[in-house]
C-alpha cells in the first residue's frame, strides 16, 4: 500500500514540475531582464510569466530539501536537475509503472543517505539561491515598471478578448508543493496579480494561492498567513 503511495506522489510531483517546466536556464548570479531592445508587449508580458516559473523554481527547491527520501531515479530529482543545470542527473528510464498489472505490488528502492548528499552536492542549488534569484528577478521588473505597466494595462483592457484570457498558468503557492494538481487561473489573472501585488507594492511578491483568490474574486487584499507559508514571511 506504501509503495503505491509513494509511486502515486512521486508521478503527481513530476506532472506538476513538467507542467511548470522553465523554458530556459537560468544563470545563478544576478538575473537579466533586459530585453535587448525589444518593446513589443508580447515579448514584455512573456518576461514577467518567468517571475512565475522562478517561484516555481523556489517551491520546488524547498520541497525537494525538505523531503524525508526519495525512490531511485527519482523524476522529479532529475526534472529540477535538468532545470537548473540544463541536463539530467539520472540517465532517463522508460516508465515501468506502465507495465504493471491491476494488484501487482511494486518493490520500491529508495536513494541511501549517501546518495541523496551527493545529488544535493552536484546540484549545488540551495533554497535560499532559489530564492535571491527569485526577489532579485522581481526587483529588476519593478525598476522597469513604467516599462511593464503600459504593456500590461493594454492587455487587460481587452478583458476577455485578451489571448490571455484563454490561456490557463497553474497557480497554487501553499505548504509545500501540493501532490494534487492545483487550480487554474487565466494568464490573464496573472497579469492582475502581478500587477497589484508585485509592481504596485514595494517590495511585493507573487502572493499565496488564498490572498490571490481573494483579489481575483471580489478585489480584496488579505494579509499573508505567515503560519500557513513555507516560504520566509508569507512569501
Amino acid at each position: 500500500m506504501n509503495s503505491h503511495r509513494v509511486i502515486s506522489r512521486r508521478i503527481q510531483l513530476f506532472v506538476l514540475v513538467s507542467i511548470f517546466s522553465i523554458a530556459l536556464v537560468y544563470p545563478r548570479t544576478r538575473i537579466d531582464t533586459k530585453l535587448e531592445g525589444e518593446s513589443d508587449c508580447e515579448a514584455i508580458l512573456e518576461n514577467v510569466f518567468k517571475a512565475h516559473d522562478l517561484k516555481v523554481r523556489y517551491e520546488t527547491a524547498q520541497y525537494i530539501y525538505q523531503s524525508k527520501g526519495f525512490t531511485k531515479n527519482d523524476p522529479l530529482l532529475n526534472s529540477f536537475f535538468e532545470q537548473i543545470k540544463g541536463f539530467p542527473y539520472f540517465e532517463k528510464q522508460q516508465d515501468s509503472t506502465l507495465d504493471l498489472k491491476s494488484g501487482e505490488w511494486v518493490k520500491v528502492e529508495f536513494m541511501s543517505n549517501e546518495e541523496v548528499s551527493r545529488y544535493f552536492e552536484q546540484l549545488n542549488y540551495t533554497p535560499g539561491e532559489a530564492y535571491e534569484d527569485y526577489k532579485a528577478f522581481l526587483q529588476d521588473l519593478r525598476l522597469e515598471k513604467e516599462t511593464y505597466l503600459p504593456c500590461i494595462d493594454a492587455e487587460l483592457a481587452k478583458g476577455e478578448a485578451s489571448e490571455y484570457a484563454k490561456k490557463e498558468i497553474f497557480y497554487s503557492f501553499k505548504p509545500p508543493l501540493s501532490s494534487q494538481l492545483p487550480p487554474r487561473i487565466t494568464r490573464l489573472d496573472f497579469l492582475k496579480l502581478f500587477k497589484e501585488f508585485v509592481l504596485n507594492t514595494p517590495n511585493g511578491v507573487i502572493p499565496d494561492s488564498l490572498r490571490a483568490y481573494a483579489f481575483l474574486h471580489c478585489g480584496c487584499k488579505i494579509p499573508p498567513f505567515y503560519s500557513l507559508s513555507p516560504t520566509r514571511s508569507g512569501e
